[in-house]
């Protein structure tokens, strides 16, 4: 590890034990506990942090430490709304074509999305697949575009689609470029 990636590599692993610590708060048994977490809790913690940190130094490093910067944590957190409403929408199309048995064309398509960051990338690609009815098969690294499997792929299946035509109501690519680059 080099001087350089010491200062991403610590930010990473303190954010992922505050991560941690969250998740496994109320683990503090009657004897040998600190606070609300049990020892033993602490220590695992402290490693898998440590892993972490080693395993997401890539995502942290660069000139601006994209991720370590908080105002990029506040607005994954703002992120969930529009994703949630997302959701809610894609479930709600999914059990209407379901229904209706109208529009159902499964097949792959190209998006491209125009995203400078892997984290950005990875972002998406995991908002696309929790989508019902979609999942992302394959990214181009050079390119960061998405091969996406659709339940409906619409009428021209060789199209390359643009960001804002793969959601229903919101533009969540603009959200992502917000957050990760």
């Amino acid at each position: 590890m080099t001087k350089k990636s010491i200062i991403p590599f610590i930010s990473a692993t303190i954010a992922a034990f505050i991560i941690y610590l969250v998740l496994s708060v109320g683990s503090a048994g009657p004897t040998n506990s600190i606070l609300l977490w049990s020892v033993s809790e602490l220590v695992i913690g402290l490693i898998l942090s440590i892993i972490t940190g080693l395993l997401c130094l890539k995502l942290w490093q660069g000139k601006r430490y994209a991720m370590a910067n908080p105002l990029r944590w506040l607005l994954l957190a703002v992120y969930i709304i529009p994703f949630v409403i997302e959701l809610i929408i894609a479930n709600l199309t999914v059990a209407w074509k379901i229904i209706t048995l109208k529009n159902i064309r499964p097949g792959i398509i190209k998006l491209s999305p125009g995203l400078s960051t892997d984290a950005g990338a990875l972002l998406l690609s995991t908002s696309i697949t929790f989508q019902p009815g979609t999942a992302t098969v394959d990214v181009n690294e050079q390119t960061r575009e998405l091969y996406i499997h659709c339940l409906d792929i619409g009428d021209d299946p060789a199209e390359i689609r643009e960001p804002g035509n793969i959601f229903a109501k919101l533009n969540l690519v603009k959200w992502i470029r917000r957050i990760t680059e």
